[in-house]
């Protein structure tokens, strides 16, 4: 998985504005996501992995 994840970058956005990862970080969560996605089911070459969280209801 290592190998796979090297040839895919990965970038955090909040309220849309782009934030700094250190590349530790950037390379756990980018391969703890890509492992998830390689094992789904019916997946079979990703290019594009988008993961949206956002608060639901009202503050």
């Amino acid at each position: 998985m290592k190998e796979l994840s090297k040839n895919f970058k990965m970038r955090l956005f909040i309220n849309n504005k782009l934030i700094p990862l250190k590349p530790f970080l950037s390379n756990f969560v980018r391969q703890i996501i890509l492992s998830m996605v390689y094992n789904l089911k019916d997946i079979e070459d990703p290019r594009k992995v988008e993961l949206i969280i956002e608060r639901s209801g009202k503050e």
